[in-house]
């Protein structure tokens, strides 16, 4: 009886890691540096898991930025900005529909790219 206990319990475990562990991959923080004549910025992507079996992620991006104007640095001023994405595993796209944002996932599942190529941090 211990043993039969004892199997249900690691057949449940196995089920609720292999589910827990799907899509699990794009969670995480981003970042981007960069820096042209204009503006130096640094942006944070982060996705959360939303609705897992709809494969429905919130995405929260927060730039800070110093714009350059002649020559001199600006103070930082900050942007923040939230939405909710639906993830196409075949296509590897994190899309939102209201402004039609993609955020496209990179084949080594540590890099994405909207508006730049973004490295993942954790």
């Amino acid at each position: 009886m211990k043993t039969f206990k004892l199997l249900i319990t690691m057949a449940c475990l196995l089920i609720v890691v292999a589910c827990s562990s799907a899509d699990h991959s794009i969670t995480g923080t981003y970042i981007l540096n960069f820096k042209n004549e204009f503006t130096i910025t640094n942006d944070t992507l982060i996705i959360e898991a939303y609705n897992l079996q709809a494969g429905v992620y919130k995405l929260q991006r927060r730039s800070g930025y110093k714009l350059i104007r002649d020559g001199k640095i600006l103070p930082k001023k900050f942007h923040q900005e939230a939405w909710i994405a639906t993830f196409n595993k075949e296509k590897q796209v994190l899309q939102e529909t209201e402004l039609g944002r993609q955020v496209y996932i990179g084949a080594d599942g540590h890099s994405m790219s909207f508006q730049g190529t973004y490295q993942k941090i954790k």
